[in-house]
């Protein structure tokens, strides 16, 4: 089995690099690294990741306009907001886009995992189905 591919996003330099680093040792592999959410959608399509672990708030576009043109484009492509912001209204949003899931900066790295994983999972189950409307 080939292994998970992820598109990492965010426009801190450092956190995006110290993601990268974690998610390479956790047996992901890294297919592009975005600064904001136009360049996320433009390499979403061309690179097809299995997952693209967002930030919310970045300069262009903003995580969650950039989740809804990957998921138009894209359905199966599983979306993981990682963002510094919390809350109810927030997270409701970010379902509202499509996001796979809404995780809070500072928790625990095999949350990240899990959950990515999980992501991982439901995109490939997605594509088996070989549903016409998936990808197209």
């Amino acid at each position: 089995m080939t292994l998970p591919r992820l598109l990492v996003v965010d426009d801190h330099l450092m956190l995006r690099q110290a993601l990268v680093e974690l998610l390479c040792q956790a047996g992901f592999d890294i297919v592009g690294e975005a600064a904001d959410g136009a360049d996320a959608v433009a390499l979403a399509k061309q690179l097809e990741p299995d997952v693209v672990l967002m930030d919310l708030r970045m300069p262009v576009l903003g995580g969650l306009d950039a989740t809804r043109l990957i998921k138009d484009a894209c359905p199966a492509i599983q979306v993981v907001l990682l963002t510094a912001f919390d809350g109810p209204a927030l997270e409701q949003q970010a379902e509202e886009a499509g996001c796979f899931a809404f995780l809070v900066k500072g928790g625990s790295p095999g949350d990240l995992r899990l959950v990515l994983h999980q992501a991982v999972a439901a995109r490939r189950a997605l594509l088996s189905r070989g549903s016409p409307s998936v990808d197209a």
